[in-house]
């Protein structure tokens, strides 16, 4: 029976996802996923890579992210359906190999990414508004709760709070959640905009001293920026190191960590307008981490001119070497939690953490997007029960699948704030993301050969450098930087796994890449059992 049963076997196919996403609202998304309000870049790399550039480094992380987006352009056109990473890599590698990577590196990982955005949210988002708003009108109640925010049983609540409303609003429909994102948009481009304008209107000098009246205001620390100068000294910082071109380098993959993000709207491929159009998707994915980018440098630019080398560098001494000095009330300085304390207006500290708190907010609302298309596509191949695969009739959402999200979610958001240990185990969040969009350039490279009916369908086909695709050219050039990206992350002391003394790191990835082909495995053997084979699916495009 399994034999004679041909690919019709998987009766559905309709999704039931509909496209209501424009490109713009595409294109909007992926700045949105990108994360400019994302601190990394200013608050880890100063210090764990003393000497480095900034801007330089973030211009590499642009120029290694620009193969691997132009490769998802062919992927996302010729396979314009949700599901994205899974969908490309299991149409090129096969099912088992696709299924593996992007179940044990996306939908497992980016349970991280749940609890980290709603840290995101309580630590850069809410505290730093309410202290902000605390010390522009004199009322402490605003203070404590800016020093609650970021209290572990505040982080906790408002995560859990976090989750439960973006879960809310995205069953609610999908066209809701891009209405909002408008609002989302343009509230964090107003509040973007006035940090930039903060700091480029500021003296280093100037800097210090407003620093100082804030967390004397916040703390009662008196003179705050001197001592916090001192303590990041002892604790090993050099105000003066010599440029450093490798640690230049080394930069770029922090910077990755939000660039590589650019073409993450693959993933609800089948929910966007015109997906299959290559210029809007070129526009959607490059434009995006072009403009990402650019406002990644304008931010280094404006700090450098705010607050001066020395200030980034006392900065970054409280985040990466764990400096308490160089805190305020308790929270990191973050370029937002800075620039509120160079004005005295609450109306322009409520703009400013607004904005933050929006786009915190949209980060908790792409974890779940993006996943549960992927759970969708799973279900659909039947690789996953086909409970995750249903879709509202009345909604278009796949309701069961992010209700499952939340459920698992939970657990990780309790972890991340009461396990001492739990950020050394999960160093590897970043090495996991990074290796799906790193093999899946690599899929785009080997398409016109391993799936040559897909490719010669899709409007990127017609691109050649002589007799080959110019797709298999940036697809290994795109696989090429994102190993290096993701290597740099393995065996850097700076970066992630290798700073810890341990294996277990390793292991926990390892372990998340067994459960994908524990899964696989009896999902293949469960629906065999029915007289299905699983391998029909992934000769097919997949369901609209």
């Amino acid at each position: 029976m399994a034999e004679a049963t041909a690919p019709q076997v998987f009766t559905r196919r309709a999704s039931g996802l509909v496209r209501v996403m424009s490109p713009y609202s595409a294109f909007v998304y992926n700045i949105l996923t990108m994360g400019i309000i994302f601190p990394w870049t200013f608050i880890w790399a100063p210090t764990a890579l003393q000497g480095s550039n900034l801007i330089l480094g973030i211009i590499f992380a642009f120029l290694f992210e620009l193969p691997i987006a132009l490769a998802y352009v062919w992927l996302a056109t010729a396979l314009p359906r949700s599901g994205g990473d899974y969908v490309f890599q299991s149409r090129v590698f096969g099912g088992g190999f696709g299924f593996t990577v992007v179940f044990a590196f996306f939908v497992v990982w980016i349970l991280q990414w749940v609890a980290l955005s709603g840290w995101l949210l309580a630590v850069l988002g809410i505290a730093p508004t309410f202290i902000g708003l605390g010390v522009t009108t004199g009322t402490q109640v605003f203070t404590d709760i800016g020093s609650w925010a970021a209290s572990t049983s505040g982080i906790i609540i408002i995560s859990i709070a976090n989750a439960l409303v973006s879960l809310v609003l995205l069953v609610s429909g999908f066209r809701n959640y891009v209405r909002f994102q408008y609002v989302m948009w343009y509230a964090i481009l107003v509040a973007f905009g006035i940090v930039l304008l903060l700091f480029f209107t500021t003296t280093p000098s100037a800097a210090a001293a407003k620093l100082d009246a804030f967390v004397g205001s916040v703390d009662g620390v008196q003179g705050f920026f001197a001592t916090a100068r001192s303590a990041a000294e002892a604790a090993g910082v050099n105000f003066n190191p010599p440029f450093w071109l490798f640690g230049t380098l080394l930069v770029a993959p922090i910077a990755w960590t939000s660039l590589q993000w650019a073409t993450y709207s693959s993933e609800q491929g089948g929910e966007i307008k015109n997906a299959h159009v290559f210029r809007q998707q070129v526009f959607i994915m490059v434009g995006a981490l072009a403009v990402t980018a650019s406002l990644l440098i304008l931010l280094a630019l404006a700090m450098q001119k705010g607050i001066g080398q020395e200030g980034i560098l006392i900065a970054s001494s409280g985040y990466w070497l764990g400096v308490p000095e160089a805190t305020i009330g308790g929270n990191f300085m973050f370029p937002n939690l800075m620039a509120m304390a160079f004005t005295s207006s609450p109306i322009i500290v409520l703009l400013i953490g607004l904005g933050f708190i929006l786009n915190s907010f949209q980060i908790v609302c792409n974890c779940y997007i993006g996943t549960t298309r992927i759970m969708v596509a799973m279900g659909l191949d039947g690789l996953l029960p086909d409970w995750f695969a249903k879709v509202h009739p009345r909604w278009k959402t796949p309701v069961n699948a992010h209700v499952a999200y939340f459920i698992g979610a939970i657990p990780v958001i309790l972890g991340f704030n009461l396990v001492p240990e739990w950020t050394r185990w999960t160093l590897g969040v970043t090495f996991a993301n990074g290796a799906v969009m790193t093999l899946s350039a690599l899929a785009a490279a080997l398409l016109p050969y391993r799936a040559a009916k897909l490719y010669e369908a899709s409007p990127g086909a017609v691109y050649k450098v002589g007799n080959v695709p110019l797709v298999t050219i940036v697809g290994i050039a795109g696989f090429v930087f994102g190993a290096l990206m993701v290597g740099a992350f393995l065996f850097r002391p700076e970066l992630g796994l290798a700073y810890t003394a341990d294996s277990l790191p390793y292991l926990i990835v390892l372990g998340t890449a067994l459960l994908g082909i524990i899964v696989y495995a009896v999902m293949r053997q469960y629906r065999a059992s029915q007289g299905l084979k699983v391998e029909y699916a992934f000769a097919e495009i997949p369901p609209e």
